[in-house]
């Protein structure tokens, strides 16, 4: 259907493509994969017209062609599910899914039209109960997510390409998308599915190519006979640790002295405590006491409350009754307050909160410690922050341009930036909701790596995640939310993936 032959593609002296192949066939569903930086985001953005390549081939059902521009691609039947969302925040549902071309009957715009057409996909994603007529900017991360897929499949593509479809999505919402794009398959479409998540690939994908430095590392290679280990050892070379055995329901804390310090009871000396906090239409009377040195997740289903912990630690959202209590004994009554008193915010939504994408990497990367500067001082102080920046960003393995601008990075080098920016506060809470999302699994470990160190300081750390792994991976304990409240704990030898996944859906 679409084939990609010798790609190449070079900004400046940087080359980003050094002869990358891609064969997508009717039918099938074909993962690509490979580090942040390895050149899949530059690849696609070829492939859906957005960029143009500086040699190789594309063949379009046989034909050589070469796409004008988003538009001349989507004409031809290429569709592009961006990671970075692209919807409207002031504009309804059906009118984000239409935007492009707007049903009308007898010249007037057609909501009736808008709503017969997006139901039967809207309902498919499990979307059904989303009002058509309302604006987007209330709908929940991962519906948002949802929703760019709906729009795209409304397009009736011949060539689908998701980037990332699964890094905001809970479980459920990740088996409704396999689901859909099974049937998009048994169509006849390609789908080309591109994400950090192996064990998902592994699972969804009929074949899978790895690139590696602008490289094919694999090439299209049948997804039922390759390992995880061999993914990995593929995206980062023979020198790459092997991963943990797909399934495996050990303990992940059991044998490792700093991860089992916080077994047994909660030490009386507790660093961030909320006292019987209530949000209206979040949680009810829910207290939480986390001690200096813990890692804390909170997890559950879409609307379960276990977030409403995140917003009233960073004052984004005030408790109608109860009290937060910050490891300085302040309570904090603002984000700006919050930020005062040491507390870090990684969101999940890092285009909408975390960084400034019109600004080079180092500003974002000092955004915190600059916006405090004193008045007047910032052209003073712009040589230490941009060496601030630079030793913070190496500790997170950041290679790229420091003084370019940051909405050019991949999302995974997006998230470092946001790391390093919070790292350079020093601070006493980090509150992490989704910090790996659209992270690949080599930059995932050394972020991870990042805050068991931040935890071994005394750093108190709370985590949200979607991914069930990373909690289990990361959590001395974990805090099940159902319906606004606190229905359980688990920790030790029963923190397991299988067990919180019973008890997040409700056993």
């Amino acid at each position: 259907m679409l084939h990609a032959t010798g790609l190449v593609k070079r900004y400046g002296g940087v080359t980003a493509l050094d002869g990358a192949d891609l064969e997508l066939r009717g039918g099938e569903i074909h993962a690509l994969v490979g580090e942040n930086g390895a050149g899949k985001s530059t690849l696609v953005k070829i492939l859906s017209g957005a960029l143009g390549p500086d040699g190789g081939e594309i063949a379009l059902n046989g034909t050589p062609t070469r796409f004008t521009g988003p538009r001349d691609a989507a004409a031809r039947g290429i569709a592009m599910v961006a990671q970075e969302l692209s919807l409207f925040p002031d504009l309804s549902v059906a009118e984000n899914l239409f935007v492009t071309a707007l049903p009308r009957r007898f010249g007037l715009l057609s909501p009736a039209e808008m709503e017969r057409r997006a139901a039967p996909v809207l309902a498919g994603l499990g979307l059904d109960d989303v009002p058509v007529h309302a604006p987007v900017a209330g709908l929940n991360l991962a519906d948002r997510q949802l929703l760019e897929v709906c729009r795209a499949l409304l397009a009736t593509p011949r060539v689908l390409m998701l980037d990332e479809p699964t890094s905001a999505l809970p479980p459920a919402a990740v088996d409704r998308l396999e689901t859909v794009l099974r049937q998009v398959a048994a169509r006849g479409i390609a789908v080309l599915y591109i994400s950090h998540m192996l064990q998902e690939v592994r699972r969804m994908a009929d074949r899978v190519s790895v690139l590696r430095d602008g490289r094919p590392a694999l090439r299209g290679e049948r997804a039922g006979g390759l390992s995880l280990d061999d993914l990995v050892r593929a995206m980062l070379g023979d020198g790459a640790p092997a991963p943990a055995p797909a399934g495996a329901t050990a303990d992940p804390v059991a044998g490792d002295p700093e991860r089992t310090a916080h077994d047994g009871a909660v030490p009386d000396a507790a660093a961030l405590t909320l006292s019987h906090v209530t949000v209206p239409g979040a949680v009810t009377d829910m207290s939480l006491s986390v001690a200096a040195g813990e890692i804390v997740g909170v997890a559950g289903l879409e609307g379960a409350g276990h977030r409403a912990v995140l917003d009233v630690v960073c004052g984004l959202r005030r408790p109608a009754s109860g009290r937060v209590t910050l490891p300085g004994g302040g309570t904090p009554r603002s984000v700006r307050d919050a930020v005062r008193q040491g507390v870090a915010f990684v969101p999940g939504d890092r285009k909408r909160f975390g960084l400034m994408l019109d600004q080079t990497v180092w500003e974002n990367a000092t955004a915190v410690r600059w916006l405090g500067a004193a008045r007047g001082s910032w052209w003073q102080h712009r040589r230490s922050l941009r060496a601030r920046a630079q030793a913070n960003l190496r500790r997170m393995r950041f290679h790229g341009d420091i003084d370019g601008r940051t909405g050019e990075l991949s999302g995974g080098n997006q998230q470092k930036v946001v790391f390093a920016k919070w790292l350079d506060t020093d601070p006493s809470v980090i509150v992490l909701d989704d910090p790996t999302r659209g992270v690949d699994v080599g930059a995932r470990g050394e972020m991870h790596d990042i805050v068991r160190d931040l935890a071994a300081t005394g750093r108190v750390v709370l985590l949200a995640s979607t991914d069930l792994a990373e909690l289990t991976e990361l959590c001395h304990r974990v805090v099940v939310f159902q319906r606004g409240e606190a229905t359980g704990e688990l920790r030790g030898a029963e923190l397991t993936e299988q067990r919180l996944s019973t008890a997040v859906n409700g056993s």
